[in-house]
């Protein structure tokens, strides 16, 4: 239904260059929940906009919360655009005719022999959707709320092609689920989580929920090409574990390649050797990073500092290519969708696209007007050749 785990290493390559200057596709967190979303087989859609830096934002989109790929999940609609009751009906059915499989029934009689018929639900977490309906959603919560949500600890493995954004929204919303089971004095207590995502999503994640840590456990697949523990497998899984928990309090295995750091106070990579000068362990990807005294961090092993961009980089980098920060206002401590400024913005693009809309108009109107004159001289000019030619027959 989302995106599998072999396209992990285009994720990834996309990530990279996202870090240099984002242009593409950006998920819309609509707050006005009077305007529900238009549906596709995987439930409510997702709004989104495309976004280029330096450029104004254009027309916003619904498309599947699931489907990254549009063989998997066609649906498309303009935010404004209005639907006939014929082409909604004719929705409806699509939706129906091509639900994703496994009913509840079907869940159960997979399921029965792992766990109880009130231990799962049919769930789409990229838009928080019950594919069964009230009845689901009940079971839900009645399983976080059990015994006052003691002992319940949330873990999700996500498609890594998903996006970060929806899914917070979605964990987000099980957690106020999972506290409505608590009294007023536990309402400060969090919902132990373990996210599995790959480590160059640590900012995003961490956006979201800032009570977040990364551990550096390398998680594995045995059933993944790349990703398995093993000689055939990559030398260091770019897969993480993102939780709430004090990393203090989660041993790592030794016999796995981790050690104690009594500095940082948390099990690392063997690799991973404490910066005196950053205080702090600052490996992500398994390897020994270098700590640069101009941009004052530890960085990559791969990457040098570039006098011209002044800061590390990748030796084959592009000096030219687009910068961090926000599209809006340029600056570098947030990104275009949190920026202050981004309704103002807003405003003035409508205000612009109102204006080259009225442009298009007056020029469709001339030229219009062009090609009625026209017509208008060459009938009268075939008028006169016909009198002209009755007037010599005659």
């Amino acid at each position: 239904m989302a995106t599998s785990r072999d396209r992990l290493g285009a994720v990834e390559a996309e990530e990279s260059s996202s870090r240099q200057g984002y242009s593409g596709v950006e998920l819309v967190l609509s707050s006005d929940s009077a305007t529900p979303a238009p549906l596709c087989p995987h439930g409510p859609t997702l709004l989104f906009v495309k976004v280029n830096q330096g450029k104004e934002e254009t027309r916003r989109f619904y498309a599947c919360s699931a489907c990254r790929d549009r063989k998997d999940c066609n649906f498309f609609q303009w935010e404004d655009e209005k639907l006939s009751g014929a082409r909604l009906a004719a929705r409806e059915a699509h939706n129906r005719s091509c639900e994703p499989p496994l009913s509840r029934s079907q869940c159960v009689e997979r399921y029965s022999q792992f766990y109880m018929e009130d231990s799962f639900c049919h769930y789409n977490m990229f838009n928080h959707h019950f594919f069964d309906g009230k009845a689901a959603l009940e079971v839900c919560k009645t399983f976080l709320q059990e015994d006052r949500g003691e002992g319940v600890i949330m873990v999700t493995d996500p498609p890594f092609g998903g996006l970060v954004e929806p899914l917070a929204v979605t964990f987000k919303k099980l957690i106020a689920m999972w506290k409505e089971g608590h009294s007023q004095d536990n309402s400060q207590k969090e919902l132990p989580i373990f996210w599995i995502f790959p480590y160059f999503f640590e900012s995003r994640i961490c956006q979201f929920f800032p009570s977040f840590c990364m551990l550096d456990y390398q998680v594995d697949y045995d059933n993944h090409a790349l990703y398995k523990h093993g000689k055939t497998g990559r030398k260091q899984s770019p897969v993480r574990i993102f939780t709430n928990i004090p990393p203090n309090r989660i041993i790592l295995p030794i016999e796995e390649g981790y050690r104690f750091c009594p500095l940082c106070q948390r099990y690392v990579s063997l690799e991973n050797q404490h910066c005196e000068h950053c205080n702090s362990c600052t490996s992500k990807d398994g390897r020994k990073w270098n700590h640069c005294f101009l941009c004052k961090k530890c960085v990559k092993p791969s990457w040098i500092h570039c006098s011209i961009c002044n800061h590390c980089a990748l030796p084959d980098h592009s000096c030219k290519g687009p910068k961090d920060g926000c599209f809006i206002c340029g600056e570098l401590d947030h990104k275009r969708s949190t920026c202050p400024n981004i309704s103002t913005s807003k405003k003035v693009n409508k205000a612009v696209r109102k204006q080259k809309q009225r442009k298009s108009n007056k020029m469709k109107m001339e030229t219009t007007k062009g090609q009625s004159m026209n017509h208008t001289s060459v009938t009268r000019k075939k008028k006169r050749r016909e009198r002209t030619h009755q007037y010599l027959c005659s």
